[in-house]
């Protein structure tokens, strides 16, 4: 009887060491989706902020090409100040548009780390 209690003994010390394996493995997992996840959220923001900002560009650049095309009646140099600005705006949006491309396309794929881990995860249970 000695023995089997040992035994029994062992089998549960095997598989409370086991539970506590697995439980730190699935603590770091959830760490790395938490960072990932916050990385996710500021990129988001940021390219929200940019998005808005050109829109915005975007907005004043027509409402100065309209006053371009209302001032371009003789008035000396008012048009060409409107002009100036419609321009101006332009260029800002596209260049926004060419960062926030940017920005998008040399992101990382989303929850990659967090998908390598899984991966070297069940290689190493094979």
């Amino acid at each position: 009887m000695p023995e089997a209690a040992g035994g029994a003994g062992g089998l549960l010390d095997s598989l409370k060491a086991l539970a506590r394996s697995l439980l730190a493995i699935g603590q770091t997992r959830l760490e790395i989706i938490s960072g990932e996840i916050e990385e996710q959220r500021v990129l988001f923001l940021r390219e929200a902020l940019l998005t808005v900002i050109a829109a915005f560009c975007l907005g004043m650049g027509i409402i100065f090409g309209a006053v371009f095309v209302i001032l371009i009646a003789p008035a000396e140099f008012r048009a060409h100040v409107a002009a100036l600005f419609a321009v101006f705006f332009f260029v800002a949006c596209g260049a926004l548009f060419a960062v926030l491309r940017a920005a998008r396309d040399g992101r990382p794929k989303a929850f990659a780390a967090t998908i390598q881990e899984l991966g070297k995860d069940r290689d190493s249970l094979q």
